[in-house]
């Protein structure tokens, strides 16, 4: 359906919100199902349980194809998993013909049943890291995560509170480009815990 006020289709085609309450279809994609994650109940509706060995998605799709500006928000429930999984990297955005363009949202566990974020930018002219230690939550609890971009500037917040920041100028990754949920694309780093919801949009508010 098509919206004739101004802006107001493009601005809606452009906000995509997947709900991890199957393995058959995620954002209208059928995802490459790896290892045997199970789709759970939660207090605010179903989400997907990833066992941190070998559970993972892959979509053929790049949501954020096309934007200059976009912001990555993921619901998710980190697991008490040290020391066996203590990088884990659950959202990746990349073409897998082209290794040095590619966004990667991680977090990282301590000896305290604790997390932190880590957030990582790469093109081919430079790349970026944001990661502070000093920055936790708990473990076995719902936060939100998200990620945002835009102007060169790079950004990071927990349950909306901005934890990180850094300059990189972003180059586009391609509209061939595949997401992986769960796990880092060549299938490492695995996420243990639940992911209830992804949203995608090409605008940082």
């Amino acid at each position: 359906m098509l919206l004739l006020t101004g802006g107001t289709a493009v601005a809606q085609a452009q906000q995509k919100v997947w709900k991890l309450n199957s393995l058959k279809s995620t954002g209208a994609h059928k995802p490459e199902v790896w290892g045997q994650p199970e789709v759970v109940k939660t207090k605010a509706g179903k989400a997907i349980k990833f066992d941190g060995q070998d559970d993972g998605l892959l979509l053929d799709t790049n949501p954020i194809a096309g934007a200059d500006e976009f912001t990555i928000e993921v619901e998710l429930k980190p697991y008490a998993a040290y020391p066996e999984n203590v990088e884990q990297r659950f959202l990746h955005i990349q073409d897998p013909s082209n290794d040095k363009r590619r966004i990667l949202i991680e977090l990282r566990l301590d000896d305290k049943g604790q997390w932190y974020l880590d957030l990582f930018m790469r093109t081919e002219d430079a790349s970026l890291t944001l990661i502070d230690s000093t920055k936790t939550h708990p473990v076995n609890e719902w936060a939100t995560i998200r990620l945002t971009y835009k102007n060169g500037q790079l950004k990071g917040y927990v349950n909306g509170v901005e934890e990180l920041s850094g300059e990189i100028v972003y180059l586009p990754i391609s509209s061939t480009a595949k997401t992986s949920l769960g796990t880092r694309m060549d299938k490492r780093s695995w996420f243990n815990g639940e992911i209830r919801t992804v949203r995608f949009s090409h605008q940082v508010k």
